[in-house]
């Protein structure tokens, strides 16, 4: 029946975690839980009709407690990386959780990830909350923030981020799913790729973004038409084997969303488009999942703003005005294999 139904599985940090699932009427399916506001499944059909999971999961709920992989969460305060683990607002240093060397990564040891969300089912969306307190990570700021999920008949899973500060600091949320869309039938390096973007951010091997910005084209970044992961893999020449490069979105009107990637398996036929009014969207090919999952069983297409942003005075800005409400938008959007597509 198509709805949302809602199950106890565990307790934990004195609060109930919750399965939720979103069902419609061609019994697709998307189930979350309120640990890290956690996408754990994404059952939608392939080119025969057959439903299966295209998101990378545990197979038990606890596992997700233990998770260092981010599988499906929800990341905040900070995606990404904040090079050694500091930032400046109005002159004045803030120091960040080193959970990554000697940078910070995806809001530090205890980011939106590892917390128990309050939640509500309101009509057809699921709302998750949490109070992030002054100084949780290092980052300044009392947040409350909210991420609501919604599931349309049309396989759009739609993402909502609202976020307020009492105090300047700096915000930027992803979702983290690592995406198989063959559903462990083939090799997900042998997906085809189109991101629009005509530029990307350089990185070093700390993955920390150099300042530079280099244009895609002729380059092993140049995903501008569909183009098979793993082929395009082979001219790179980087410490790492894949992929975890951010894609600058072409420009929209500010506050538009607009399409930042395509992911085509022609094994299954499945496409899933990535929308978002983010500046841009990191891919990632998942080089260091391990048990249970191998490396690159899951591919990450993140929407979010600039890594290491506060340390680039020519990136766009995430600093947030006290008592200002922001709003942030992804919808994974997952059709069929058409000739209109390619």
């Amino acid at each position: 029946m198509p709805g949302i139904t809602k199950k106890e599985v565990a307790n934990l940090q004195g609060k109930k975690v919750f399965v939720f699932r979103f069902s419609n009427n061609s019994e697709a399916y998307v189930e979350l839980i309120n640990y890290g506001a956690t996408l754990i499944s994404v059952v939608v059909p392939d080119k025969f009709g057959k439903r299966e999971n295209v998101v990378l999961c545990y197979e038990n709920i606890e596992d997700y407690f233990s998770d260092s992989f981010y599988l499906g969460s929800t990341v905040g305060r900070f995606a990404n990386r904040i090079a050694g683990a500091q930032f400046k607002i109005n002159g004045k240093t803030y120091w960040l959780d080193k959970n990554d060397g000697s940078n910070s990564n995806h809001g530090g040891f205890h980011g939106f990830n590892t917390k128990v969300f309050d939640c509500e089912i309101q009509n057809n969306k699921i709302i998750f909350f949490y109070e992030s307190k002054d100084g949780e990570g290092g980052f300044p700021g009392k947040l409350n923030f909210s991420v609501t999920y919604s599931f349309s008949e049309n396989n759009e899973l739609n993402i909502e981020y609202k976020v307020i500060s009492d105090k300047e600091t700096i915000f930027n949320p992803t979702n983290h799913a690592y995406f198989d869309l063959s559903a462990g039938k083939s090799d997900p390096l042998d997906n085809e790729l189109k991101v629009f973007a005509d530029s990307y951010l350089e990185s070093n091997n700390q993955f920390l973004p150099t300042g530079n910005i280099l244009p895609v084209a002729g380059t092993p970044f140049d995903f501008s038409q569909y183009k098979e992961i793993g082929e395009l893999m082979l001219l790179k020449k980087e410490i790492l084997e894949g992929y975890n490069t951010y894609f600058i979105g072409k420009k929209t009107p500010s506050g538009m969303s607009r399409l930042l990637a395509s992911l085509k398996d022609n094994c299954s036929g499945r496409i899933l488009h990535v929308y978002s009014d983010m500046p841009g969207v990191q891919f990632y090919t998942g080089d260091y999942l391990s048990a249970p999952h191998k490396p690159f069983a899951g591919l990450c297409l993140e929407a979010q703003s600039y890594p290491d942003a506060p340390n680039h005075l020519h990136f766009p800005s995430c600093q947030l005005s006290p008592d200002s409400n922001y709003t942030y938008h992804i919808q994974y959007k997952f059709e069929i294999d058409s000739p209109e597509s390619k």
